[in-house]
């Protein structure tokens, strides 16, 4: 290994420079503090792209936020790296391969988290607000009026996700605007997909003039067949995920309780043959 060991070190060492380089055609702005200067610094590292946005927004992150997690996590995926290729490997392929791959990983690893985060609370915002949509319909039933019946019906929960919504709802009211408008940026600027079909009757019948009451029953009830479909396609997938583990468990003690009396069988019919 002491051969690899100044490859290793020289490549470290370029790593520094680059990273060194990069600093320096950024450029630290004179007569800043450091402080300032940093957040300079990170204003001016390439943002994160549009279709991210929505992520970043529902996991609460800011670009700056989540650029300066990407650096560190790529520069622990490096030294990591180096110490894994300096420690377990013998050759100067393997050194490589093991460095690429871990500062893959620590580059990476941050989209995941941020995958993974934001796809939690989407669906949780989703559900909160298929089920605001079914107690503002209940509401609207009852005789109150639509505009009233959604705000309404956003005091449910005390949970984030029914806050976010109440603070949308709110926003559109005070700006002289319907509820309905509310939602569709909430909708909107958390990348909502499942919903758009929903809230664009929503503001339909807002700036149309239809009737409130009408869209808001009719969207609990295409709203409750999606959740009820999505429902059974959900459980479909879990039951050919469990049958077909216990199909291969049924075949294998199947196999356990056969093979002994077949070889038994087997055996004694070969020992008394001919």
């Amino acid at each position: 290994m002491s051969a690899e060991l100044p490859a290793l070190l020289s490549g470290v060492a370029f790593a520094a420079g680059a990273m060194a380089a990069t600093a320096a055609a950024i450029g630290k702005p004179r007569g800043l503090p450091l402080r300032a200067a940093v957040a300079t610094i990170w204003g001016r590292l390439p943002q994160p792209k549009h279709a991210r946005a929505a992520d970043l927004r529902i996991a609460g992150l800011s670009p700056a936020a989540y650029t300066a997690q990407r650096a560190l996590s790529l520069a622990g995926g490096a030294v990591a790296g180096a110490v894994a290729a300096l420690l377990w490997t013998r050759t100067a392929i393997s050194a490589l391969t093991v460095g690429a791959l871990c500062t893959a990983a620590g580059w990476m690893l941050p989209v995941q988290g941020l995958r993974d985060t934001s796809k939690r609370a989407r669906n949780e915002l989703d559900q909160v607000i298929r089920l605001w949509i079914v107690l503002a319909a209940q509401l609207v039933s009852a005789g109150a009026e639509p505009a009233n019946a959604m705000i309404q019906a956003a005091d449910a929960g005390q949970r984030p996700a029914w806050r976010l919504l109440r603070r949308h709802l709110l926003a559109a009211q005070n700006e002289r605007r319907h509820a309905a408008d509310g939602l569709a940026d909430l909708v909107e600027r958390y990348g909502l997909t499942s919903l758009a079909q929903a809230v664009g009757a929503f503001a339909m019948a807002a700036h149309r003039g239809t009737r409130m009451a009408d869209a808001v029953l009719a969207a609990a009830d295409n709203l409750w067949r999606d959740t009820l479909q999505r429902e059974r396609e959900i459980a479909e997938r879990r039951n050919q995920v469990i049958v077909l583990p216990a199909t291969a468990v049924a075949l294998a003690l199947a196999a356990i309780l056969i093979y002994p009396p077949f070889v038994s069988l087997t055996g004694g019919i070969v020992a008394t043959g001919p």
